[in-house]
């Protein structure tokens, strides 16, 4: 029935089980109340922003980076066009995964509620452990340090090769404090900029797309260098590195480039659900997006190859300004404008996922999970999630500030630290949809769980499951095996040859799990108790939901609080325990 899918009674639901597990602590002091204030139903969103939110998401610098890395890994144009679609199809295995778990349980929150629904034993395990990890790497980092260069590269004139790295990365700490608060300001008109964002970026590749096909069919662009866009295509696959290994790094990287798909399950509270079909609008923007992203992405590529040779995009650390110049020829203009192009994109990748980032911070807090959820849970006066976004940008500030910018390797290992840890994520939720039939959580009241996704059921959602799993396993397991690719490749572009993404990724799960140790089982060894109680709308008419959290110390845990407000006293402070 579609009312068990229902957000509201999916919470209510969950409500009632939280207050059949609440144990009696007897607290000295009375509850902590929080109040969290969720989207008004007239300001739920429709196609328009449902689809500029993951348009935005996916599309940031990605794609003006890595086709001249993937083309120096392969060698060939050919073979890289080839795995460029390779990576589409991958893409939209993980989408249908996505719009099964989205369409079972609606939630904002996304992954962190389908993890706590789904591997329930141990208890809270898996919740903490990606909690812990959205927490410390979902930052807005990455986009933000290329916004930071792509400022500098505008500024600056032709020939320039040298960055003011302190520079860069205050231009980009400055550009997530401004996202951070016009966020916190008014959540409509961020919308409407991401919205306008979107049709920028649709314009943009369009506009490269049309540059590409007039390169493709003429010799007259400004430095065609005696040969034309079709010229560029002979001997496609000549010179195609194609060892196993060589393809893995190349989808990797193609994979990163697509991440961002699964955007609009994190916000699915504030997608609207029209009576017929709730799920049209989410169902609907996704696919659309996707289709389009995957479309622009494949005719960038050809792009870019009709314009310029494989020696010209091995070379080059500045993709579009290389693209640009050879159509409209080379000049400080080209430079600028390509700068500035480059900083819009990168803009708004950074308002999607900080966006979409701080909701989920927010959910994680309304859980419990971290330390002072009252505080971090709270919504401002304006009904945005003001103290999430001091989490999302103090977090971001310190990978900007410890990215090591003079190491082009250890600035791509920090940038797509949150990506490598999500394979494992991608591993635990393809398997868990893979025993959707027999999990109580998906089950149905008078039958098994079926997929939604597809009249085909079980027949489409079990091969595209088992393809996604097995990617992310891929992913993975390459990733701790690097290759020595500057010795054997015609490359002067970064590319991450390190394992030290995955096994920080693993040691950030590993964070997780001791911290789960420590709240759920030592501290309450040691008297100290922490559970959420409640939560309720308030009868004020305001709609917001009234979080109840109580905690307790006692034994030795009381006697360190006594200490604590002794010494907060003395400083003339004051500080709940």
């Amino acid at each position: 029935m579609e009312y068990q899918n229902d957000p509201n009674v999916i919470r209510a639901r969950r409500n009632i089980e939280r207050a059949h597990s609440i144990t009696s602590i007897n607290p000295s002091q009375g509850p902590v109340v929080a109040a969290y204030v969720p989207v008004k139903k007239r300001e739920f969103l429709g196609y328009r922003s449902t689809c500029a939110l993951t348009l935005n998401r996916i599309i940031g610098s990605g794609i003006f980076v890595a086709p001249p890395v993937i083309l120096s890994i392969t060698g060939s144009k050919g073979l890289s066009l080839i795995l460029w679609l390779v990576g589409g199809v991958i893409t939209w295995a993980g989408l249908f995964v996505y719009l099964e778990y989205g369409i079972q349980f609606p939630l904002t929150g996304g992954e962190l509620h389908y993890i706590d629904l789904v591997w329930t034993k141990p208890r809270k395990l898996m919740t903490y452990m990606y909690s812990i990890m959205f927490v410390v790497l979902s930052g807005s980092h990455a986009n933000a340090l290329v916004f930071g260069s792509a400022v500098i590269r505008a500024s600056t004139p032709p020939g320039t090769t040298t960055t003011d790295y302190r520079l860069q990365k205050l231009f980009a700490t400055l550009l997530v404090g401004v996202v951070c608060l016009f966020q916190s300001l008014s959540r409509l008109n961020y919308i409407r900029f991401s919205d306008a964002f979107a049709l920028y970026k649709v314009s943009f590749l369009s506009a490269i797309t049309v540059l590409g096909f007039y390169a493709l069919g003429s010799s007259r662009f400004a430095e065609s260098r005696g040969s034309n866009g079709t010229s560029n295509f002979q001997g496609s696959f000549g010179g195609a590195i194609t060892s196993p290994y060589v393809v893995a790094i190349a989808i990797l990287d193609i994979m990163r480039v697509y991440a961002g798909y699964e955007n609009v399950n994190f916000i699915l509270e504030e997608v609207r659900r029209p009576d017929k079909d709730p799920h049209r609008v989410y169902r609907r923007g996704a696919i659309a997006t996707l289709f389009l992203v995957t479309f622009f992405y494949l005719m960038v590529n050809v792009a870019f190859f009709a314009t310029c040779s494989i020696e010209e995009m091995a070379t080059t650390q500045d993709m579009l300004s290389l693209f640009f110049s050879k159509i409209f020829g080379t000049s400080a203009k080209v430079r600028q404008v390509s700068g500035i192009l480059l900083c819009l994109s990168s803009a708004g990748n950074v308002m999607s996922s900080t966006y979409v980032n701080t909701r989920v911070k927010q959910e994680i807090a309304r859980e419990g999970v971290i330390p002072w959820p009252e505080f971090w849970t709270r919504s401002t006066h304006l009904g945005t999630p003001g103290p999430a976004l001091l989490l999302h940008w103090i977090f971001s500030t310190i990978f900007i500030i410890a990215t090591p910018l003079d190491d082009p390797n250890g600035y791509l290992i920090v940038s797509t630290l949150f990506n490598y840890s999500r394979t494992l994520l991608g591993v635990a939720i393809g398997c868990a949809l893979l025993c959707a039939p027999w999990l109580s959580s998906f089950s149905e009241v008078d039958h098994r769980w079926k997929p939604k996704t597809s009249r085909l059921g079980f027949w489409v959602i079990y091969p595209l499951t088992v393809i996604y799993i097995l990617t992310n396993l891929f992913v993975f397991i390459v990733s701790w095996f690097p290759p020595d690719l500057h010795t054997s490749l015609l490359t002067k572009s970064p590319i991450v040859t390190s394992y030290a993404g995955p096994a920080t990724g693993v040691l950030i799960y590993a964070v997780g799990a001791l911290y789960w140790a420590w709240d759920l089982h030592i501290l309450p060894a040691f008297g100290y108790h922490f559970q959420k109680l409640s939560e309720d709308v308030k009868m004020d008419g305001s709609g917001a939901i009234e979080l109840r959290f109580e905690r307790d110390c006692k034994g030795i845990a009381h006697k360190v609080k006594d200490v604590v407000d002794r010494v907060t006293m003395w400083l003339g402070g004051k500080w709940s325990f």
